[in-house]
């Protein structure tokens, strides 16, 4: 039982670490913890059992969903060409009726949306800026490219999905994460 418990801690413990997901994470990290209260039961230390069970899976797991609540900044960089950024051609009912969706689904997932307008190649924003989505206008579609450690970019998809009255097809590109 032992061995077991032990192989399900390092099973658990690589989870943990390699999932892109933190609310997964964070799961993870609380099943960690009670297999650690387990395995210090099977050792005949039923206070430290008692102690790892009520600190590391209930206090550290609520602890972390509250700072993954608190994260709520959600940056949006909005690509532009030099002559879109200058005379704010952008700024079309298209665009205008993207931005009023991007705000709603912000608002009911509680996020405070920051738009950044740059001139910038896709490119460079993926490799040198903390970012959330990158937004391209198309002359016939809307590019999003999601961050890989994005977790509201499968809500997001659902959500413009749901969404009827807008008329802009939208490809979603998950960006794949480059390990160095």
């Amino acid at each position: 039982m032992l061995k077991l418990s032990l192989i399900v801690l390092v099973i658990l413990a690589i989870m943990t670490v390699q999932t892109q997901k933190m609310r997964h994470a964070v799961v993870y990290l609380g099943a960690f913890s009670l297999t650690i209260s387990f395995i210090y039961l099977l050792y005949n230390a039923p206070d430290v059992a008692i102690a790892e069970a009520i600190i590391g899976s209930t206090l550290s797991t609520i602890l972390y969903l509250v700072a993954l609540q608190k994260y709520k900044i959600f940056t949006v960089y909005y690509c532009l060409s030099e002559a879109e950024f200058e005379d704010q051609s952008h700024l079309t009912a298209e665009h205008l009726q993207f931005k009023k969706l991007l705000d709603k689904y912000c608002a009911k997932q509680e996020l405070e949306p920051q738009i950044i307008y740059t001139v910038d190649a896709t490119k460079t924003i993926i490799e040198h800026h903390p970012y959330a989505l990158i937004v391209q206008n198309e002359p016939t579609n809307i590019k999003i490219w999601g961050h890989p450690e994005n977790y509201k970019m499968d809500s997001l998809i659902s959500f413009f999905d749901r969404e009827l009255h807008f008329k802009v097809p939208i490809e979603f590109i998950q960006v794949e994460e480059v390990i160095e």
